[in-house]
């Protein structure tokens, strides 16, 4: 392992030291519904960049979601950006500083959606507000020059948008790129707990409990179709180009196959690629060479839409 990607784990596991993470369902939802209820929205004023805020309506409520771009800009592309936080935890408003580096870098206008969490809602109205916030940038680009990136629970939507098109046949052409950093998946029987078990003290971030925990949490007491849980099982045709991204040292690494296999039954055009020695989400920032090279291939990704 390079010296750089040592340092960059040392930090995470010091981290996970000084503040063990919860690892109960309880206690984890205890914590996220504390935290989701300190979240307010509010459009940012920025110097630079125009933000407008778009109201996204799904059967169950209105939700916002910002539309970013350069002042005095007219983007011929746009990026679907969607944040993580497993689905429990509203990290909407820590992450927008991520979208908001990437303008610096793409020529794009972003969509960024608040999706609910799921201490309001079944995982289920996430996805929705997802899918319906595609919908309406579909008003304004065509899906040609539309590329989707998501980060952790972020990629994770990013994927089950595909299945979601094909499960409900909403029939709406797909973006024609779709990157991923770290999607997640839930183990659908022994042989994928055991490999997600094989990953135990291996990842600072995550711990494997959270796994099992998170989805149960995401399902909110509600019967949701197995695909939006186990998401790498879920449908994966007719999709654009596919980029996935792991760090060797995650746990979630050990979905890499799962989705791998579901995108060879979809005959999808992907790449899945793991990072020596680097964590979750690695690809967010520019910190290192193995950060740098693979922040900036997605850079060149969506600018070349």
């Amino acid at each position: 392992m390079k010296i750089s990607n040592k340092l960059i784990m040392g930090a995470l596991w010091l981290f996970s030291y000084l503040k063990p993470p919860a690892r109960d369902v309880e206690t984890i939802y205890a914590h996220a519904k504390k935290h989701n209820e300190r979240q307010v929205f509010k459009v940012p004023r920025y110097r630079n960049i125009d933000c407008e805020d778009l109201i996204i309506r799904t059967d169950s409520g209105d939700y916002h979601c910002l539309r970013m771009r350069r002042k005095n800009q007219e983007p011929e592309r746009a990026v679907l950006y969607i944040c993580g936080g497993g689905g429990v935890y509203d990290y909407c408003r820590l992450q927008l500083i991520l979208a908001k580096k990437l303008l610096r870098w793409v020529n794009a206008e972003i969509y960024y959606p608040f999706y609910p969490p799921s201490t309001k809602h079944p995982v289920r109205e996430a996805y929705r507000m997802i899918f319906e916030t595609y919908r309406v940038m579909l008003d304004q680009y065509s899906h040609e020059k539309i590329g989707v990136l998501g980060l952790s629970f972020g990629a994770t939507a990013a994927m089950t948008m595909i299945s979601w098109n094909n499960f409900y046949e909403e029939n709406l052409p797909m973006p024609v790129l779709t990157i991923g950093l770290s999607p997640g998946h839930v183990p659908v029987n022994q042989v994928e707990r055991e490999r997600l078990e094989s990953y135990r003290g291996i990842d600072p971030f995550i711990p494997v409990e959270w796994i099992d925990a998170f989805g149960h949490i995401q399902k909110g007491g509600a019967d949701v179709e197995p695909w939006m849980i186990h998401t790498g099982h879920g449908d994966f045709r007719n999709a654009g180009k596919i980029f996935l991204y792991y760090g060797e040292k995650e746990c979630l690494v050990y979905a890499a196959p799962i989705y791998g296999e579901s995108l060879e039954r979809a005959e999808a055009e992907y790449r899945i690629h793991i990072e020596s020695g680097m964590p979750h989400c690695y690809g967010i920032g520019r910190i290192n060479k193995a950060t740098k090279t693979t922040y900036d291939e997605i850079v060149s990704l969506l600018n070349d839409l």
